[in-house]
């Protein structure tokens, strides 16, 4: 048994220095370059998550930034980079710059808490939608406590990509149908994961945001209010002085 384990822990050793010698090993300017070329002709589309409703902060804002940068650090064209806006925020913040690459707008979002039933068909119309990409990405927020919220990004993969995954060798046997639908049913998972995220952010910053308006009006009144009440103390103390500036003359 003590042989066995050390037999294992020797090709475990083996390995990780394969590995190391591997990853020291440069990697010529050339390879480089093919490969920086296949990353860019790959086919990207960028799901942003956010919702028709405002008056919440930078929630809806940070994900236009984001996607934003990842097209200028990709120099994404409208061939191979597809943009589905989720929310009419997205949309009016990005129409500007990335109109050509718009594939899909989503209106009516964020009046109702989000379904399954609404990621299932957002999932349909993106598969639907003739766009046949390689890989995608969901922008959204992702909610941790009450005053705390932060970008996040999901990577998506079409059935190519779950067909060529290396879990995918667990499995004896599965059919192109089967793995149609797994690929739009984990699609409609995570938009939904991402839906109900970015609610929970938006309606914590919208909290967030009426709390502070309210702190800004009550101190506002409150210095109003004081501007007010000398404004009229000053008036009486001038009418007054005229008052006894006139009866001191008729004497």
């Amino acid at each position: 048994m003590s042989q066995l384990v050390l037999g294992k822990v020797d090709d475990e050793d083996k390995g990780k220095k394969k590995k190391e010698i591997k990853e020291a090993v440069p990697v010529p300017a050339e390879q480089k370059a093919v490969d920086k070329e296949k990353e860019k002709k790959k086919k990207r589309i960028y799901i942003a998550m956010t919702s028709d409703r405002g008056l919440c902060g930078g929630v809806h804002s940070g994900v236009a930034r984001r996607i934003k940068r990842d097209f200028t650090e990709r120099a994404a064209d409208g061939a191979n980079h597809k943009l589905v806006c989720v929310g009419d925020k997205a949309r009016l913040i990005l129409r500007r710059i990335y109109a050509p690459n718009m594939l899909i707008n989503v209106k009516d979002v964020g009046r109702l808490s989000p379904g399954f039933a609404d990621a299932s068909l957002l999932a349909a119309v993106i598969t639907q939608a003739g766009f046949n990409y390689d890989i995608g990405e969901i922008y959204y927020n992702k909610y941790f406590t009450p005053v705390k919220y932060e970008l996040n990004v999901i990577p998506v993969f079409n059935k190519a990509g779950i067909e060529n995954a290396p879990n995918m060798t667990a499995f004896d046997d599965v059919d192109e149908e089967a793995l149609e639908c797994y690929a739009e049913w984990t699609l409609a998972a995570l938009l939904y994961y991402a839906l109900k995220e970015g609610a929970a952010s938006e309606q914590s910053a919208r909290m967030a945001a009426m709390d502070n308006a309210t702190k800004n009006a009550a101190e506002m009144i409150k210095k109003l209010t004081l501007l007010f009440n000398r404004t009229r103390q000053a008036v009486i103390t001038r009418e007054l002085i005229e008052i006894i500036s006139g009866a001191s003359a008729l004497k």
